[in-house]
């Protein structure tokens, strides 16, 4: 029979875990929170230390090659980044215009038409009444109107991206210009080794895996246009762009850059040209997502993949699509502190990828 001060002290314990666990719980809804009312201030932060991770190589070649000086290297790589944001969004501005145009234009008869179409197919089965009591007109598919303003509001939204990309551009350089000072006084911080060694690799690990996916990206956006042109879709250039943005956000963004360029297919051309159209971007999503990024990427970051995507609705759910862009990184930095973390070591664990220390040890036995 336990003595009775045994039992009060394991009681203790108990509690003070189940009170340990609760505070941690409170300050994460907390955090979140604070993001949350933040993200005007911290997502120009973020993207900012992002491009300037990405745009640092630029910096080096430059510097090393040209044997530009380091301000030169620095405001040039700043006015290359800052033409690609601006030219971007300018030709999403254009072609959002003249998408309106379309939209008012003959779209919704031709969107009447296959919906007729595909009323009539299923009569032959039987199922027409049963289809028109789900969907009763187009609209209940794809509503014009609210297309026409999702348009109106991202035209509309230029001014603010302009300001929003200026405020990012001007931090960027910032960063760029006291990298290497950075580097000088990250050797001079008291914490041990292997802590700045993973820090260090961390960095140079997100340098790489966005260096790769804005290569893949371009990749996947050019096979995007083209296929497009060729299919003769409305808008190719524009799809081809979206592929390209969206291209960043795993899982999700492949599947949603597709989905206007083939309900274009659908409504200008017909059920095959729809069909080819789906079946490129399969295959040229097959081929970059499933065959070049990984030879590249590795698993260099040790997350699993069943964690990638939670990550990107959760970063979506806190900061929008810039959340979405920047979830993986994002988690990088924060696998990294919850492993520097004595008491959320365990999390890094579980949303880890790599195998435990003993596994390792054994395989490594295994083949001497």
């Amino acid at each position: 029979m336990p003595e009775p001060h045994e039992t009060t002290k394991e009681r203790s314990v108990y509690f003070g875990e189940g009170a340990r666990f609760l505070l941690t719980a409170a300050a994460f809804v907390i955090v979140v929170l604070g993001l949350q009312q933040c993200r005007s201030v911290l997502l120009p932060i973020l993207m900012a230390g992002f491009l300037a991770i990405i745009s640092y190589t630029i910096t080096k070649l430059l510097r090393k090659y040209l044997r530009f000086p380091h301000w030169l290297a620095v405001a040039f790589t700043v006015l290359v980044d800052g033409g690609i944001l601006f030219g971007v969004a300018s030709i999403i501005n254009f072609l959002a215009a003249d998408m309106k145009a379309t939209l008012q234009g003959d779209f919704t008869r031709r969107m009447v038409e296959k919906y007729n179409e595909l009323m009539d197919w299923l009569g032959n089965f039987g199922l027409e009444e049963q289809a028109r009591a789900i969907v009763h007109s187009p609209q209940d598919i794809f509503d014009t109107q609210q297309m026409v303003s999702i348009i109106q509001s991202i035209s509309g939204q230029a001014i603010s991206f302009v300001t929003t990309c200026t405020l990012v551009l001007v931090l960027m350089t910032f960063m760029l210009g006291e990298a290497r000072l950075f580097k000088k006084n990250l050797h001079k911080l008291p914490s041990s080794s292997k802590g700045k060694e993973d820090f260090t690799n961390a960095l140079q690990g997100i340098q790489r895996y966005l260096l790769i996916k804005t290569i893949a990206s371009g990749c996947t956006g050019a096979l995007a246009w083209g296929a497009c042109a060729f299919m003769e879709v409305p808008f190719a250039f524009l799809w081809g762009v979206v592929a390209y943005v969206l291209n960043y956000i795993p899982t999700i963004g492949s599947i949603v850059a597709a989905i206007p360029p083939i309900v274009m297919a659908l409504l200008m051309g017909g059920w095959g040209d729809a069909a080819i159209v789906l079946l490129c971007y399969v295959l040229i999503n097959f081929a970059i997502g499933n065959g070049i990024e990984p030879i590249f990427l590795g698993k260099q970051f040790g997350i699993a993949t069943s964690v990638v995507l939670p990550a990107v609705l959760f970063w979506g759910w806190v900061w929008g699509p810039c959340g979405m862009l920047l979830a993986v990184p994002i988690m990088v930095l924060i696998k990294l502190a919850l492993e520097n973390s004595r008491d959320l070591s365990w999390v890094a664990t579980i949303i880890s990828d790599e195998p435990p220390p003993h596994v390792t040890k054994l395989k490594n036995k295994t083949q001497d």
